[in-house]
């Protein structure tokens, strides 16, 4: 995957390739020796003792011009939920064409502006509207039905009665769109939604 991204943009004439490195590790070093415009960030060169998500938070916050792409498999939202956060400004899947996306990607991230691969765009940000109008306390109990507590334990983690629960469950299935359907528990939909919305981890 690293010969193809670096053949694809050395094929470039306004893209020089200033640095490389085998592992993610090895970013903070490479940024201060090479002082590039952008970085694009394999999360295949991920394993072992690395983190990329605080990895790109601290670099964004000693390098703030540099800007960040991020290269990878990964299309859980909650993954790329806090990549973004974190401040990436780039996210291309490897399952793209990249002599397409990845050269364009570089210069509109260079340009101050974000780059997402089409399946993140969709799947990221197709329901953002709906999962921004719950609130902190319908999040919380989305949260703890997803860990398999009853409404009566989460009342009880809450400090809330039983009843009050089961409508927040009943706000929730109205807000997610959860129809009813006799062969599917509407508690096991509404935890299905929030994890296609990134609200929740995949499990």
């Amino acid at each position: 995957m690293l010969k193809a991204v670096l053949r694809e943009l050395c094929d470039q004439a306004d893209i020089q390739v200033v640095g490389t490195a085998t592992h993610g590790s090895e970013l903070q070093r490479l940024v201060s020796e090479t002082s590039p415009d952008v970085v694009i960030l394999d999360l295949g060169m991920s394993t072992g003792r690395f983190e990329p998500i605080a990895a790109v938070r601290a670099t964004c916050q000693a390098y703030p011009n540099v800007q960040i792409m991020v290269l990878t498999g990964y299309e859980d939202k909650v993954w790329v939920r806090e990549l973004i956060t974190a401040g990436v400004r780039g996210y291309v899947l490897k399952s793209d064409d990249l002599s397409l996306c990845l050269p364009e990607g570089v210069r509109q991230v260079h340009r101050g502006s974000r780059f997402y691969s089409p399946t993140v765009t969709d799947k990221y940000f197709a329901y953002e509207d709906i999962a921004s109008s719950l609130t902190a306390q319908e999040l919380q109990v989305l949260r703890l039905a997803a860990q398999g507590l009853s409404n009566a334990h989460i009342g009880k983690e809450l400090g809330l009665a039983e009843k009050t629960i089961r409508n927040y469950f009943s706000g929730l299935y109205s807000k997610l769109n959860i129809q009813a359907d006799k062969n599917v528990n509407p508690r096991v939909s509404v935890i299905n939604v929030a994890r296609e919305l990134g609200l929740l981890p995949q499990e």
